[in-house]
């Protein structure tokens, strides 16, 4: 777990220092697996998210989305949060299970819907992340199975 609260460290003050004039966040996302995630605005409607996970707790993935903003709703609860819905598409890579280690190849998609705070630059998502792929060598050979069924809640610091 030690190693894990200082690989988050250093994740924060990576991304901190490439803190430039477009919008970035850095957060956690926990569910079917622990992600540590970056996102980079490209614009005003679409973004690059990139995550390091921890597929069910038993590897590590490198995870790249292109999200575009699908819709938002400012006037739901004006005076705290903007509300959202965000769609992308990727890939990830990685080892899947550090007892038999295979080799994870897919691609992924994302569907997210969440809040980004008016009066404090925090945002929070509830997500669906399926990973469509495969996993050559190891014991876990073939589909993976885990893959469908990441769901997750992820928590943003944007600046």
């Amino acid at each position: 777990m030690k190693k894990f609260f200082l690989l988050f460290a250093l994740f924060l003050s990576a991304a901190a220092a490439e803190v430039q004039a477009q919008d970035q966040a850095v957060g956690l996302r926990l569910g079917g697996s622990a992600e540590l995630l970056y996102q980079r605005d490209l614009s005003r409607a679409n973004f690059l998210q990139f995550s390091v996970a921890f597929p069910n707790y038993g590897g590590v993935a490198v995870t790249g989305l292109y999200n575009w903003r699908c819709c938002e709703w400012t006037d739901w609860t004006p005076k705290t949060c903007d509300w959202y819905l965000n769609a992308g598409v990727g890939g990830a890579l990685g080892a899947y299970d550090f007892d038999d280690t295979g080799f994870l190849l897919g691609v992924t998609g994302s569907v997210a819907f969440g809040c980004r705070f008016k009066r404090t630059p925090v945002s929070i998502e509830v997500d669906y992340r399926p990973i469509i792929g495969t996993v050559a060598g190891g014991g876990d050979k073939g589909f993976y199975k885990p893959g469908l069924w990441n769901f997750g809640l992820a928590v943003k610091f944007h600046f």
